[in-house]
């Protein structure tokens, strides 16, 4: 029988010094769904997104993602597997294009360098590789920025073209730390209809926000964590209306 969850997280615990960031963590992602971790600052979200994307190795607890032992794998080697990430801080390179830092995220599925490819040193390659470039814009609906560098664009497109750096090594899981950070309610608006956009092509989405609106908005289900432990899991409507959710998020 096929497995219903394309990232099954298992107890995982993490501490930092005598600091426990993580307190026997355990949720699935199911195929073609949108599941948000949310929860205050401190609560231990990035440090499992770090986890996930193998930046940090837990101290006990596994990861299956895909039916592969996940804990066994590298950074470098999580794009082959179909696994892509956005970060929190947006992490743009000012000298390139906008059209040249998306088609960075290509980095592990072409045989050059990308950075040959982007200044034109590998020809053969350099057609391929913008074309791909231009479908994930056209998708995004940003191709009027193309050409553009990251400080000549608004701070929504900065956000979408993040997303299309990580949609276009075609992953299964995408991973969205705190997408909507910084946005303004038209591009919330459009980001949340871009996500949605994003589920349709069948890919499965694991994100961060503090923001309980948005996510109720735009999820399936929720993980609520505060102070390195899962308090909650479910969906919105039963989530929000959670008195230790509410405890966490207002105080008593």
């Amino acid at each position: 029988m096929e497995k219903k969850y394309i990232l099954k997280i298992k107890n995982i615990t993490k501490s930092f010094g005598g600091l426990k960031a993580l307190d026997n963590i355990s949720f699935n992602v199911n195929k073609k769904q949108i599941k948000a971790l949310v929860g205050p600052n401190g609560a231990g979200k990035t440090t499992l997104f770090n986890i996930i994307t193998r930046l940090y190795q837990p101290d006990r607890g596994s990861i299956e993602y895909d039916q592969k032992n996940l804990l066994s794998y590298m950074p470098h080697q999580l794009i082959r597997l179909g696994i892509a990430r956005t970060f929190q801080n947006i992490q743009l390179i000012d000298a390139l294009t906008v059209k040249e830092n998306i088609a960075l995220g290509l980095h592990a599925k072409i045989k050059s360098n990308p950075l040959s490819v982007v200044f034109g040193l590998n020809r053969k390659e350099e057609k391929e590789v913008f074309e791909k470039t231009e479908r994930v814009a056209h998708f995004l609906k940003i191709e009027s920025f193309l050409n553009k560098h990251p400080e000549q664009v608004p701070f929504g497109i900065k956000r979408l073209v993040e997303i299309g750096r990580a949609l276009i090594s075609q992953p299964k899981l995408l991973l969205l730390d705190e997408p909507a950070a910084g946005l303004n309610e038209n591009e919330t608006e459009r980001l949340l209809n871009t996500l949605f956009r994003i589920w349709e092509r069948g890919i499965s989405i694991l994100l961060i926000e503090h923001d309980m609106e948005f996510v109720a908005n735009c999820s399936h289900s929720i993980v609520v964590m505060d102070s390195g432990k899962k308090i909650a899991e479910g969906l919105p409507s039963d989530v929000m209306n959670d008195y230790n959710v509410i405890k966490a998020y207002m105080g008593e």
